[in-house]
Order: C-alpha cells, then sequence, then structure tokens
C-alpha cells in the first residue's frame, strides 16, 4: 500500500512538473513571437505621438477614442518612459499580466475541483492561436491583456471566499474589479462572470444559502450600472449599430470565437464565412453536439454549463456588436481574431466547470494516467496546429498578422540605421509612412516618426548632407 501511495505521489508531482513546463514553454514561444514578428504599429504610433505632445495628465485623462481607459493610457506613457520605442519593455508589461492571468486561472481551475484535467485546460488556454491574434498589437493588447487578468483574478477571490468564508478575498475581488475599469469598459460583465461561475460550481449550496454568498457580485453590478450610466452621458455619442444588424453580429461574434477557439483554421474569411457552412464550422458543430448529447447522458443538470457559457459570451459581445465598429466595418470586424481574445478564460473555466461535472475518471490507477497522457498528447496536437496557423497568417498579404510583421521588419530597420547616426541634431528629409504603419495617418511621415527615436532630430528636404528612411526603414544619408 505504502508502495502504491508514494508512486501515485509521484505521478501527481510529474504530472504538475509536466504541466508548468509545458505551460512556461508556450509563454517564452509567445513572447518570442510578439518580439520576432509584431512591433509598434498603428494606433501604438498615434499614442505615443500624442504622449511626446501632452502632460502626463492631459493624455491620461484623455479618452482614446470612444473608450475612458486612464490605465491603459498610464501603461502607454510608462512604456515610453521607461526606455523611449523599446518594444521589449512593451512585450514584457504584457507577459506579466498574461502570466499573471495564467496563474489564476490554474488557481481557479483547482477551486472548481477540475482535477489532473484543470491542468491540460490551461496548457491548452496558453497555446490557442487567440493569445498570439490578441497580444500582437500593443493599442489592442494594453486594453485586453490587463483586463483578461482582472477578470480572472476577481472570478479566483471569490471563489477562494466562497470556500473559506476570508473577507480579504472579497477586497482584492473588488479591487481587480475597479482596476479592470481603467483599461477596459468590458468590466462591467466582471460580476456576470463572478455570478455565473460561482453559481455552476456548487449549485445546491449556492441556492441554500443564496443571500450571503450571492451580495458581492450583485453589489459590484450595482458599480457596473453606475459606470454605463456615468459612460453614457459623458463620453461622446458615435455610430450605433441597429438592433437586428447588432444581433446578427453578435450571433457571428460567437460563431468565430468558437472556430477560432478550435485552432483549426488560418483564415477566418474562408474558414468560417460570414454565410452558409464550411468544413471548420462543421467540426464545431459537431462537438457542440457531442458535448449537449453527453451532457444530457451524464445528467446532473450539466446542460446548465453549456447554456450558461453561450449565454455569457452573448452578453460580453453585445456592446461592440452594437458599436460603432459593427456600423463602420461590417460584420467582417467580428471575423478579426483579435476580438476573441477577451474571451477566452471564459471557455477555459466553463470547460473546467463542465468536466469537473461530468468527466468520468477511470477505475484503475493504469487507465488514469494512460487517459492523461492521451489528453497531454491532444493538447500537445492542439499547441503544434495553432503555432503552424499562426505562422502561416503571418505570410497572407495585408492579415493582421502580416501588419505586424511588416511593421516589425520596418522599424528594425529603422532602429539600425539611427544607432550609426552620430550627430547631435541629425538633419533628415520627410518622407511618408508606409500604410501598414499609419492606417489612420495619425503618424502619416517621419517628421511625426522619428522624434520619437530622436528627439532632437530635424527636417530639411533640401540640406545637403541628409538623411532619408527608405520605404523599408533603411536609412541612408544624401550628400
Amino acid at each position: 500500500m505504502r508502495n502504491d501511495s508514494t508512486r501515485g505521489d509521484l505521478w501527481v508531482v510529474l504530472t504538475r512538473g509536466i504541466v508548468m513546463v509545458t505551460a512556461a514553454v508556450l509563454v517564452v514561444y509567445t513572447a518570442w513571437y510578439l518580439l520576432r514578428y509584431s512591433d509598434f504599429s498603428n494606433d501604438d504610433l498615434d499614442f505615443l505621438v500624442i504622449v511626446k505632445h501632452s502632460s502626463f495628465l492631459h493624455f491620461v485623462l484623455t479618452p482614446a477614442d470612444v473608450h475612458y481607459v486612464p490605465l491603459h493610457q498610464l501603461l502607454t506613457w510608462l512604456a515610453y518612459h521607461i526606455s523611449p520605442m523599446n518594444f521589449t519593455v512593451a512585450v514584457a508589461i504584457l507577459m506579466a499580466f498574461h502570466v499573471g492571468t495564467l496563474i489564476y486561472l490554474g488557481r481557479s481551475l483547482q477551486l472548481l475541483k477540475t482535477g489532473h484535467a484543470g491542468g491540460l485546460i490551461l496548457c491548452a488556454y496558453a497555446a490557442s492561436s487567440l493569445i498570439i491574434f490578441g497580444l500582437v498589437w500593443w493599442a489592442h493588447a494594453e486594453h485586453r491583456a490587463p483586463y483578461v487578468f482582472c477578470d480572472v483574478c476577481a472570478v479566483y477571490h471569490y471563489l477562494a471566499w466562497l470556500r473559506s468564508g476570508r473577507r480579504f478575498h472579497l477586497w482584492i475581488a473588488a479591487m481587480a474589479f475597479v482596476a479592470a475599469f481603467g483599461f477596459y469598459e468590458k468590466a462591467v460583465f466582471i460580476p456576470v462572470h463572478m455570478l455565473a461561475i460561482g453559481y455552476l460550481s456548487d449549485e445546491t449550496r449556492f441556492r441554500a444559502r443564496l443571500r450571503k454568498v450571492a451580495w458581492p457580485p450583485m453589489l459590484f453590478a450595482l458599480g457596473s450600472a453606475a459606470f454605463i450610466l456615468a459612460y453614457l452621458h459623458f463620453m461622446p455619442q458615435s455610430a450605433r449599430t441597429g438592433m437586428p444588424e447588432a444581433i446578427r453580429a453578435d450571433l457571428e461574434f460567437v460563431k468565430v470565437l468558437f472556430a477560432g477557439a478550435t485552432g483549426l483554421g488560418i483564415d477566418t474569411i474562408h474558414d468560417v464565412p460570414a454565410h452558409g457552412m464550411s468544413l471548420r464550422l462543421a467540426g464545431v458543430l459537431l462537438l457542440g453536439c457531442v458535448a449537449a448529447m453527453w451532457s444530457l447522458w451524464r445528467g446532473q443538470r450539466s446542460w446548465m454549463i453549456l447554456v450558461a457559457m453561450l449565454l455569457v459570451v452573448l452578453l460580453d459581445n453585445l456592446p461592440i456588436a452594437m458599436s460603432n465598429r459593427v456600423a463602420l466595418f461590417g460584420l467582417m470586424i467580428t471575423h478579426q481574431y483579435r476580438f476573441h481574445y477577451e474571451e477566452l478564460q471564459l471557455l477555459a473555466l466553463f470547460a473546467g466547470l463542465w468536466i469537473a461535472r461530468v468527466g468520468i475518471t477511470p477505475s484503475s490507477e493504469f487507465r488514469r494516467r494512460g487517459a492523461w497522457l492521451a489528453g497531454f498528447v491532444l493538447v500537445a496536437i492542439y499547441a503544434g496546429v495553432n503555432a503552424y496557423n499562426v505562422q502561416e497568417c503571418r505570410h497572407q498579404p495585408l492579415s493582421p498578422l502580416w501588419v505586424m510583421d511588416q511593421s516589425h521588419i520596418y522599424l528594425r530597420h529603422l532602429r539600425s540605421g539611427l544607432a550609426q547616426v552620430a550627430e547631435p541634431s541629425p538633419v533628415f528629409e520627410n518622407d511618408k509612412l508606409p500604410r501598414y504603419l499609419t492606417l489612420f495617418e495619425i503618424t502619416p511621415d517621419t517628421r511625426t516618426l522619428l522624434p520619437l527615436f530622436i528627439p532632437d532630430a530635424r527636417f530639411d528636404d533640401k540640406a545637403r548632407p541628409r538623411y532619408e528612411v527608405l520605404p523599408d526603414g533603411h536609412v541612408e544619408q544624401v550628400k
């Protein structure tokens, strides 16, 4: 008996070690990809130019388009002032939030009693290509990565409070909830996530003690309502979609989310068409049907988890479905994977709830280990498929990953060339930036870009000698 117990303990230690190493490798891969194939671009450059021409308080407190997100602005200010135009610093900030999310997600899955499956869910989350699509654009990721961290943090500490009753968990959840508003208005839905996951984690106990356990998310929901009223009153009005179009866009967002979470595709325009069926969508529909049938067979009201997951992601995507993004760009905006990163942690939590409710534990230790190894192999295959698809998408002209890769190439050449400029106040001619660097043309030329690198740069198109920046970012001297 003692030998069996010792072997069991060693197996637990081994599986935990494998999960931790795998998660670490996936984090390193994500950071490597961002540093190797991305850089500041478009909105990133626009915000940095505004930083150069604004006071600290004015920049932090000024809305960014339709977002009032002072902590998002603060991250931009910090990234530039810690080390100007150093993308490594920017990536380090994002990865700190990403690692924090993984830690809290893993702890949350433990509280949901997912067993060994929780580690596999965590690794699958870290392996999803939606992570890279969500983090690859700095200005976009500044909204999402901190919000995702705060969301999982609040959910974990609420679950921990339900288990232990220790009030300090509620204080941390409250701080995470408040901080999330500084990054992304979607924080209004955090109480919904807390309530849904808290309820489904132990329905019987939750219903029996409803008034004692439901008040924290309900109190937070009042804060969300106050924020919504203030936002609607103070923020400038922008284009809005009609309700029929918003519902159609919301359904499209959810369809693309589940298709993207499978990792089995490269280009959503072809793999996930706006109308009709595709092989990939058929696969997603089949997986959904299998999950529903398994829930009905296993019982325990597990079907509620699937319904709750669908309703929560529909609610989460409704604001953007009603926003100016859909009004201006139509349904194809829903096919940009960057918008689906912020829902992935919810899919992982609901998957943990579902597996804890309907999973079958093999009868023998040998079979349990075999099942875990089979699951790990599936996660490894999933990681490989996602990594392959990310690399393929990077080679497709005008795709988001292609745009970021081109920005990286241009700015790598530019940094290398500027490092060779020895003059204290060098003279440049003004040249237009490539279209992929400045879609919104707030940073249209080198006259606005180069002072971010060399504050004392001067511009004179007739001076000799002077420097010019070529279309690929290389710097040459004109004599």
